[in-house]
C-alpha cells in the first residue's frame, strides 16, 4: 500500500454506484485517446521530454496516463469528486488524498508514482492553490463548457498558467448556435482570436466532422471540431 503525504492513500478497487455525475467534462471524456490529439501530438510535445501538463475541467480523461506513462507531470482540475476517484480506478491506480489548505473544501488526489496530481475544486478558485506554470495544455471539453460570460476570466487563468515556451492545444465546437444553446458552447473563430490573441499566436490544426447519431437530439445536422494551436508571440 503506498502512503501519500499527509493524507489517507487508497488502492483502486470497483465501484458498484451508478455514476450520475453531469458535468459536461466528463461526458465529453471517452475512454479513447482523441485522434486529433495522436495526429499532433509531435507538433504539440515537439520532442520534449519531462514536461508539465495541465488539464482544466480533466474529467476522467484517460489522456492524464497516458502523458503520465510517457514520463511527462500532468496536473488537472475537476469538479466532480467521483469523477476524480473513477479515473484512478478505471486506470489501475493507486493514490493519496489530502486537503488543500488555500482552498476551503478541496482536496488533491495524488498518484503513488507522483505524476498525477488531480485538485478537487472549481477552476476559477484553483490559482489560490500557487500550482505553478505548464509547459502544456490540453483544453478539450473545458472552454466549451464553461458559461460564455466567464470565457474572459477563464482564458486570463489559463494564460497566468503558461510558463515561456509553453504550447497550448484548443479544442472547440462549431455548429448553428440557433438551433443548440449549449453545452458545448460554440465557441466562434472570432471568440478564440479576442480571448487569447493578445499573448498567443494562433494556429488552427485541422477541422473535422465531429457529427454523430446522438447530435440529432440537439436539433443540429452538422458539427465540426476545431482544433487550435497556441505559442507564445
Amino acid at each position: 500500500m503506498c502512503m501519500g503525504t499527509g493524507g489517507i492513500c487508497y488502492e483502486p478497487k470497483l465501484s458498484t454506484e451508478l455514476w450520475m455525475v453531469q458535468e459536461l467534462s466528463l461526458m465529453l471524456r471517452s475512454t479513447r485517446i482523441p485522434r486529433l490529439l495522436k495526429k499532433h501530438l509531435d507538433t504539440f510535445l515537439k520532442g520534449e521530454n519531462g514536461l508539465r501538463v495541465f488539464f482544466p475541467l480533466c474529467g476522467k480523461a484517460v489522456e492524464m496516463k497516458w502523458f503520465a506513462d510517457r514520463g511527462h507531470s500532468v496536473v488537472g482540475v475537476e469538479i466532480s469528486e467521483l469523477g476524480i476517484r473513477e479515473f484512478f480506478t478505471e486506470q489501475d491506480l493507486s493514490y493519496s488524498e489530502e486537503p488543500v489548505t488555500e482552498i476551503p473544501g478541496a482536496k488533491v488526489f495524488k498518484s503513488c508514482s507522483g505524476n498525477i496530481s488531480l485538485y478537487c475544486c472549481s477552476l476559477f478558485d484553483l490559482p489560490r492553490a500557487n500550482i505553478g506554470k505548464f509547459d502544456r495544455i490540453w483544453d478539450r471539453g473545458a472552454l466549451v463548457a464553461v458559461n460564455p460570460g466567464d470565457r474572459k476570466r477563464y482564458a486570463d487563468i489559463m494564460l497566468s498558467l503558461t510558463r515561456t515556451g509553453f504550447q497550448y492545444l484548443l479544442s472547440v465546437f462549431s455548429y448553428d448556435p440557433t438551433k443548440h444553446a449549449g453545452p458545448p458552447f460554440y465557441v466562434p473563430d472570432a471568440e478564440v482570436k479576442k480571448l487569447f490573441g493578445s499573448m498567443c499566436n494562433i494556429h488552427c490544426l485541422e477541422k473535422v466532422d465531429a457529427f454523430e447519431e446522438r447530435h440529432k437530439s440537439w436539433g443540429i445536422d452538422c458539427i465540426i471540431e476545431k482544433l487550435y494551436l497556441f505559442t507564445e508571440k
